[in-house]
């Protein structure tokens, strides 16, 4: 496997910056962190590198699919998975692979500029990022098949990306890159026939997260992409366990333009995630209920790094209360919620 190299996150002190971000962060030189115990003991770069936690997510959602695909890295093992959710037929396709020896493993590590390339098992999934124009392309290949190729663009018109790093237990820090509510183009090919996404009413979404997080980690997400009944395109991301550390990654985009919203409430049945959900949020300015149609799910409790992740697709209704007072109502919004509880490393 290989890291691309490109201009450093890490400062010269081996220390990273906290707070939003308006431009580019160049790479996540995560080596150069210095990774300390909790009783502040340096750690040596193997474990450095050994704790570095990363995910690539990017999908969209239109008025008949609901895709997502996901690069993740940790404890320097590769895996990826892909789904794509037909809302007419009520089927879904899903592929999963953890690289082995043999297998192509290419890691990006800048959020704006380079290629991430997961080959093995059948499937060849390539994110790729060009910093000059801010587009970002997602290609899926299963079996030697074309299958998805998925654009969007954070330039024309300019599109208010969150960035923000934020500490993450003792010692540990997370940044996020995220984006949801942008146009989306390319082509799906599912079942033998081609869907042109310019003509699916498509919205996508990416998220874009590296770090040393807590060895345990656990969190909650939404997510919708898409436009409300009068035409105006919208994004979410509420989140809560990783970054609520002095500044919060949850907020709404209306038409690219980006507006905080308050720390997030998740409420579900613990035995059946399928079941309704209700996010809130403590300043009450979002009441929401999300509907599952269907979901990717990995459970593995037992081993030294158990896994209890389920990402459901389905849709939103409800409301968000805007900063300015106007209250975005939403029907039928099609987006994401998520459950993962996670151990990195031994």
């Amino acid at each position: 496997m290989t890291m691309k190299n490109r201009q450093a996150f890490v400062l010269p002190d081996g220390s990273v910056p906290f707070g939003y971000f308006e431009n580019s962060v160049g790479r996540l030189n995560y080596e150069d962190f210095s990774l300390r115990s909790p009783a502040r003991e340096l750690l040596s770069t193997d474990e450095r590198l050994r704790r570095f936690v990363h995910f690539n997510f990017m999908g969209f959602t239109s008025d008949r699919f609901i895709s997502g695909c996901s690069l993740s890295y940790a404890n320097k093992q590769p895996t990826v998975f892909f789904y794509v959710f037909d809302r007419h037929k009520k089927t879904v396709l899903k592929r999963g692979c953890r690289t082995r020896s043999g297998d192509i493993a290419d890691i990006n590590l800048s959020p704006d500029d380079g290629i991430s390339h997961i080959m093995g098992k059948g499937m060849d999934v390539q994110f790729i990022s060009l910093q000059d124009n801010r587009e970002k392309t997602l290609v899926v290949k299963l079996d030697g098949l074309d299958v998805l190729t998925l654009s969007f663009q954070e330039q024309k018109p300019p599109f208010d990306t969150l960035r923000l790093c934020t500490p993450v237990g003792p010692n540990g820090w997370s940044y996020c890159q995220k984006v949801a509510g942008l146009k989306a183009r390319g082509t799906l090919t599912l079942d033998g026939e081609e869907h042109d996404l310019r003509h699916q009413n498509a919205y996508a979404h990416h998220d874009f997260t590296g770090g040393h997080l807590r060895q345990d980690t656990f969190w909650n997400w939404a997510c919708f992409t898409g436009q409300d009944d009068h035409g105006k395109a919208l994004g979410l991301n509420l989140s809560n366990g990783v970054n609520e550390t002095g500044h919060s990654e949850n907020v709404i985009w209306c038409d690219g333009k980006r507006q905080p919203l308050g720390l997030a409430s998740f409420a579900y049945d613990l035995d059946d995630l399928t079941k309704e959900w209700t996010i809130t949020t403590a300043n009450l300015g979002v009441d929401l209920t999300f509907r599952p149609d269907g979901q990717y799910a990995a459970f593995q409790p037992d081993g030294p790094t158990p896994v209890d992740f389920t990402q459901l697709f389905g849709t939103f209704d409800g409301r968000v209360r805007l900063a300015d007072g106007e209250t975005v109502s939403l029907r039928q919004i099609p987006g994401f919620c998520e459950r993962q509880f996670s151990v990195w490393y031994p």
